[in-house]
Order: structure tokens, then sequence, then C-alpha cells
């Protein structure tokens, strides 16, 4: 059965120099009795706030890919010697081993995103930025939407992940409904953007809403339910 955490739920504290952490769904690796800590192919999936007129430390991580996804507000990271402008709905692919670091000094508001990780072999990859009104449109022959902004190496125009399979962005339309899906061998967290929901996964139905973290372990069939009046959007992060 898929398990959800609300990133409110979870007592925050400060990391890289000046963010705000949430810590969010970890890697059963790390062994303590937390239940947020089952990840078992994806490394790690946490919130990061960097207020207005501030930035977060230089930093890199040796043999680990990084996602930045940016919920809210408008920054810049900087990758090697260059910052590039990042905002709502970017997608920011991080290579391994490489230096980067986020920048909100120009603003006067929060800027949000999460940092989604995953252990790969050695260092190196190639640094990307997609949006997902970029993104082709992919229905799912029901009820749901998706705009896959990252994909695997070589695999498509936006192929730049090592590790991860993909990260991308689904709406299920009012009344209506995704397609069943079960996939045996991939592990996937979905974070809810917008709007509340139904999740059904192996036979029981659970009320999902904005800011619920939901680790579906690899072999789990679900679908999105949305019996609302407004579209409900959720992030998905698969490894």
């Amino acid at each position: 059965m898929a398990y959800i955490k609300n990133w409110r739920d979870v007592q925050p504290n400060i990391a890289h120099l000046s963010a705000v952490h949430w810590g969010g769904l970890r890697s059963l690796a790390e062994g303590s009795d937390d239940d947020r800590n089952r990840l078992t192919r994806l490394g790690g999936f946490a919130r990061h706030a960097l207020q207005g007129r501030k930035t977060s430390d230089f930093h890199k991580h040796e043999s680990l890919e990084q996602v930045y996804y940016i919920l809210s507000g408008k920054g810049e990271v900087l990758f090697e010697d260059k910052r590039y402008p990042v905002e709502d709905g970017d997608a920011i692919y991080l290579p391994s081993g490489i230096h980067h670091q986020m920048f909100n000094t120009m603003n006067e508001e929060w800027l949000e995103h999460h940092v989604i990780s995953m252990d790969v072999a050695g260092n190196g990859g190639q640094f990307t930025i997609r949006n997902w009104h970029q993104t082709p449109a992919q229905g799912d022959g029901a009820g749901a939407v998706r705009w896959y902004q990252l994909e695997p190496e070589d695999d498509s125009e936006n192929g730049c992940l090592r590790g991860m399979r993909f990260i991308a962005r689904e709406s299920v339309q009012p009344g209506n409904k995704t397609i069943e899906r079960c996939h045996a061998d991939i592990e996937q967290v979905y974070y809810v953007i917008k709007n509340r929901g139904v999740l059904q996964s192996d036979g029981e139905e659970q009320e999902i809403t904005e800011g619920d973290m939901i680790h579906i372990p690899a072999g789990t069939t679900y679908k999105i339910l949305n019996p609302h009046q407004e579209w409900v959007s959720s992030l998905i992060m698969a490894g």
C-alpha cells in the first residue's frame, strides 16, 4: 500500500547556509526507525525554501545526481561558472560532482523547490533546465495528461538522467481518473502540487491533497481519481 505524508507534518531545519529544509522521503538504507526512510531506489526527496535576499551555499555531491524542481518564485542557479534564471515549473538537472548554488538575492519573495537525489556511478552528466510548459502533453487514454520533463540519457531531447527513470508532471481532469498502473521495476514518489483527489492503491482508497508526499513502491497497482471540480496536479519522481 502507498505511504502518504504531508510536508507540513515534518519539523524543518536550516540547510545549505540559508535554506529552510523539510526532510521528505529518504533511503531505507539510512537505517533509522523513522517511517519516512522507505526509498529503495531513489535516494531522497526534500523541500527547500530560500527567503528573499538570500543564497544557498556553493557545494557539490560526489556520485549523486540531483534534480531541483521549482515550486514557486523565481531565482537563479549557478552551475560551474554561469548563472541561469529559473522559475515555477522548472526541472533542473544537476550532474554529480559539479558545484552548484541557488540565488534568491534579487527578489523579496520566497523561492521554493524540491531536491530529488539518487546515487549514480561516478561524476558527470549534462546540465539541463526544462519547464513543463516546454514539453508536449501526453494523454493516458483516460482522464490524465502527463508532461515528461526529464528522461534518461539519450532517450529523448529531454534526456539527461543517469540513474532516475523520469521526472514528470501530471494533471487529472475534474470528475475523471487516470488509467490503472503497475510498474514492477520502478519506484515512484508523487507530490501533490495543486488541489486534491483520491489515491486508489492495491484496492484501498486514501484522500490526497496539496503538499502530500506519496510513496508508491515498485509492484504497487494504483490510480488517481479526481471527484472534484478542479484539476489535481502532481509532480512525479521515478527511479
